[in-house]
């Protein structure tokens, strides 16, 4: 009997293994998480730690000293620049899942190498974070522009990520953590699972379709909300930059639900963004077009992921923003 569950043990074993090793090479799914020390609090507020390094949705990711993600270790700004460009953004402007140099912030910085890039990004920052460091630009000189890339779970108002200084174990941060996972035992086993196991992570992609659910989620917000907050916090930024003569971008990105049919139902927040942008004279750009008008949409998002990017959508940004910049 001993011998038969032995047996049995390691071919479950040798199968396991062998779903992670296809699944790894031929990409068909991506890790989820965060390591511990990467994430610190302040004053309610998270923030990327200084000076630091880790795993992030299976990529190394480099944190310099302002809390900034940068390409490495030792990177060191332009001190002969032309001019700096500050940028504002969650997960998604981040780049969660792809190297930096990758990102389109990354190849802004690599391909405009005479310009500096400070990207504030913070994965799970919504408009109450935006608010609260609206003041973090001052700390920063010959700011020329800044780009506020805007994802439509921006419009939340609440915490959107774990407090992550309170889980000694593996952390987890993904979008699922906002509305899910009450059980705490069910929460530390579906973030260990997200971080270590490609295959959870497609068998979940597949069986749940996430992109799906978090969008149904989303537009029910869109249509029971004002967006009051959205409105306030980019009315108190621009007015902000008019008094230092810098100049304001914003760009709204997709979910990636909604490019599988560009419909009117599904652009509903989207129409509801820009009308506030519209109403503010705000000089802004809707990439839902660019993205609905691909050929394989799909394939420039993370796998299985509701809103953050792959590599050919970090790279279909850049293409789109470089000769403006």
């Amino acid at each position: 009997m001993k011998k038969i569950i032995f047996t049995n043990l390691i071919f479950i074993f040798f199968i396991i293994f062998f779903l992670e090793f296809i699944f790894n090479f031929f990409r068909l799914s991506n890790l989820k998480g965060i390591e511990p020390g990467l994430i610190i609090t302040e004053e309610n507020i998270h923030k990327m730690s200084p000076n630091s390094s880790g795993i992030h949705f299976g990529e190394k990711i480099f944190i310099d000293k302002k809390g900034f993600r940068v390409p490495n270790k030792n990177y060191t700004y332009n001190k002969k620049n032309k001019g700096s460009i500050f940028i504002i953004g969650d997960s998604t402007t981040f780049g969660n899942g792809v190297i930096e140099e990758k990102t389109f912030v990354g190849q802004l910085r690599k391909n405009l190498a005479d310009i500096n890039f400070y990207n504030s990004s913070v994965p799970g920052y919504n408009i109450k974070h935006f608010e609260a460091n609206i003041d973090l630009i001052d700390n920063f000189s010959n700011i020329k522009k800044v780009l506020y890339f805007v994802t439509l779970n921006d419009i939340y108002g609440g915490d959107s990520i774990l407090d992550l200084t309170k889980n000694k174990n593996l952390e987890n941060y993904n979008h699922e953590n906002i509305s899910i996972k009450k059980n705490e035992l069910i929460s530390k086993i579906n973030a260990y699972l997200n971080s270590r196991s490609y295959s959870y992570n497609f068998f979940k992609g597949v069986i749940t379709d996430p992109s799906k659910r978090y969008f149904v989620n989303i537009k029910k917000s869109y249509k029971n909300s004002n967006l009051d907050n959205i409105k306030r916090y980019i009315a108190l930024l621009q007015n902000k930059l008019n008094e230092k003569n810098i100049e304001l971008k914003i760009y709204v990105l997709p979910y990636e639900f909604q490019t599988r049919n560009c419909s009117n139902e599904n652009l509903i927040p989207q129409r509801k963004i820009n009308m506030i942008l519209n109403d503010l004279n705000v000089n802004y750009q809707d990439f839902t077009i660019n993205f609905c008008e691909h050929a394989k949409p799909k394939t420039l998002f993370y796998k299985f992921d509701p809103m953050h990017l792959s590599i050919k959508g970090h790279s279909l940004i850049f293409n789109i923003i470089k000769n403006e910049i």
